[in-house]
């Protein structure tokens, strides 16, 4: 089973720990299977998935921040919350692997809802809706 919304959680929870801890997983897979306290058990196809998109962020990082502080109309990208900084990153590398932007947007914007700020998720879906093609 692949619980899609359960792996863009840990998607955003690696980011933050990355970006805000200074975490180096440059292995993710190895992160995940070394730390099953991280995450619920993961299948093949969700594990993949997160690694997938982690690795796509980390890889095209300087671009796509490039692309995000295009589009931040009198903000920086530091003054955006890590939380938010890395949910449209994390929504940006998706849709890079996906043409489902409708999807991808709503999910991150129910996961900014949850672990972000009141109002976060108008600056994300803002942003996201500008980038994602």
């Amino acid at each position: 089973m692949f619980r899609v919304k359960y792996s863009r959680e840990i998607v955003l929870k690696l980011l933050y720990q990355i970006d805000v801890l200074g975490l180096d997983v440059a292995k993710v897979d190895t992160f995940l299977a070394e730390n099953g306290n991280f995450h619920r058990s993961l299948s093949e196809p969700e594990r993949d998935f997160i690694v997938r998109v982690v690795g796509l962020v980390l890889q095209e990082k300087t671009d796509i921040d490039t692309l995000i502080v295009k589009n931040l109309i009198g903000w920086s990208l530091k003054r955006l919350t890590p939380v938010d900084r890395n949910l449209i990153r994390m929504g940006i590398a998706e849709s890079r692997l996906s043409p489902e932007k409708a999807i991808i947007i709503d999910d991150v914007i129910r996961i900014a809802k949850k672990y972000s700020g009141e109002d976060s998720y108008r600056i994300i879906n803002a942003i996201l809706d500008k980038v994602i093609p």
